[in-house]
């Protein structure tokens, strides 16, 4: 038997713990991820695979790139990000903070693509399914103890009415004065109540069927309206409803797979089981967001999952009569389910329908603010984060709120970055649909449920994606993590793939 060389010997460990630290890094990065109000163990994830990525590079002294077809468009789309941010027009060192959360989202991807996780790769994504399942969980705990909502910040009156609120017997028409004049008009019978909290008050109107939250600062007593929105582990219901318009129609598509591939064999039932609890779960916490784009997105996301698995079945010779049981039971279990929903998710499903121009809200102003600026900026864009600067200097006056993004993914890059890098972003979506649509080739018996969950999921997830970016900008804050990181393992299982056949080739 040969024996190592020493330096062969410390190569072999570093190199294992190099791996070791990029497959840790990654598991602690998909559990944290939907966990938003701490970012440290985010953190520490993403510089345990940074550690391991650059460390293996260094000690195997080559690069061992893995090239895609993405690359080229990915370093146009960077450059031209980088060009917008220097020649935008009211200059600003933020922009470059904007272009290394950019930056930082498309490393992941590459992080994911040299990880060389083998097998384990499957290992990161039960994680994210924990994670999700976790999230979910403490999202519907928290709202039946009417913890983890929304609050929208409505104004502040002065410490000296810390007294009256501590004391609780009612309302001077002092206080009602201050509170009128930050929008807060009270009936007769409102109330206030003690919080848990110190320097913490509740006003409870229930007869305006409104609640607020008040908190004292070093000068001021801050008000805040709670809102009957679930924010969940996110500090915001929007953020909670992006990240499941993301990874919802993903885990959507495995339990979808576990069911066709999973359902015969002899633990199958308890996966299909589990993964079916999960989807529930996140579509509970979805519907508590209220988020409307999100609901569209995701509902559209699985429309399309459900007609591809009707055309699959019935061009495969499959059974009719499978099909239209399994749609009955899907529409018997959505009728069920709007019945039984509480009436502020029916009321706010009710605008979509009886208000649309409500349920759009100003957007339909934003996107004319968006289209004057491309218009005098078409090439370089205005820079990274520096929309709602200018949209305050060119947004007609009657706004009564200018956003920080475009609430539309296209004409936001067309605005921040310039018509060439939507044109790019459009490119790049394309070949990621050219690689989701590669993966059906790869349906190999020993890697079924995986790949086909693959392909089912990436699919749902890149139309979801598509669908909410029209309505929303999504490519902030995690989402833009969680997109790179999903589009990464897309990719990381045909060079996976790819390995194992080279090496099978080699041992012939």
């Amino acid at each position: 038997m040969l024996k190592l060389k020493p330096s062969s010997a410390l190569n072999s460990t570093l190199t294992k713990i190099f791996d070791f630290a990029t497959y840790i890094g990654f598991i602690i990065f998909v559990l944290s991820l939907p966990f938003d109000y701490s970012p440290l163990f985010l953190n520490i994830g993403m510089s345990l695979i940074l550690f391991g990525w650059v460390g293996r590079t260094i000690l195997e002294r080559k690069r061992n790139w893995c090239r895609t077809p993405l690359d080229i468009p990915i370093v146009l789309f960077l450059g031209l990000a980088l060009v917008a941010s220097i020649l935008a027009p009211h200059f600003a060192s933020s922009s470059f903070g904007y272009f290394w959360k950019l930056l930082r989202a498309i490393l992941l991807f590459y992080a994911v693509i040299h990880s060389r996780l083998g097998i384990r790769w499957r290992h990161v994504l039960i994680a994210f399914f924990v994670a999700a399942g976790i999230s979910s969980t403490l999202g519907i705990w928290s709202y039946v103890n009417d913890e983890g909502l929304a609050h929208s910040l409505m104004g502040q009156v002065g410490l000296e009415y810390q007294r009256e609120f501590s004391v609780g017997e009612g309302f001077s028409d002092e206080l009602r004065g201050e509170l009128r004049q930050i929008n807060i008009p009270l009936s007769q019978s409102a109330s206030i109540l003690q919080s848990k909290k110190p320097d913490e008050w509740r006003i409870d109107d229930l007869a305006r069927n409104r609640r607020y939250i008040v908190q004292k600062d070093e000068t001021h007593l801050i008000v805040y309206m709670i809102e009957q929105r679930l924010a969940g582990t996110f500090k915001a219901p929007n953020y909670l409803g992006a990240y499941l318009a993301l990874s919802l129609p993903y885990v959507i598509g495995y339990f979808v797979a576990s069911w066709q591939s999973l359902r015969k064999q002899k633990d199958g039932i308890w996966i299909i089981f589990v993964l079916g609890i999960l989807v529930v779960m996140m579509l509970t916490n979805l519907a508590l967001t209220l988020t409307r784009g999100a609901w569209v997105s995701v509902t559209i996301a699985t429309v399309c999952i459900g007609i591809y698995l009707v055309v699959s079945k019935l061009s495969g010779g499959g059974s009719l009569k499978h099909v239209l049981i399994g749609g009955t039971l899907i529409i018997t279990i959505l009728g069920v389910c709007v019945f039984l929903m509480p009436q502020h998710i029916k009321t706010r499903f009710n605008t979509m329908i009886v208000q649309p121009a409500g349920f759009m809200g100003e957007r339909p102003q934003w996107w004319r603010t968006s289209l004057e600026l491309i218009q005098k900026y078409p090439i370089t864009g205005i820079g990274l984060g520096r929309f709602r600067h200018e949209a305050q200097l060119n947004a007609p006056p009657d706004l009564s709120d200018v956003p920080y993004h475009a609430h539309n993914i296209y004409l936001h890059i067309a605005v921040e970055h310039g018509i060439p890098s939507l044109f790019l972003f459009l490119w790049i979506v394309g070949l990621i649909w050219k690689r989701i649509w590669a993966i059906r080739s790869i349906m190999d018996i020993e890697g079924l449920f995986w790949n086909m969950g693959a392909f089912i999921g990436g699919s749902g997830f890149l139309i979801s994606v598509l669908t909410y970016g029209t309505v929303d900008y999504i490519f902030h804050h995690r989402s833009i993590l969680l997109f790179w990181f999903i589009i990464g393992i897309i990719y990381y299982i045909q060079l996976h793939k790819d390995e194992i056949h080279e090496k099978r080739l080699e041992t012939d």
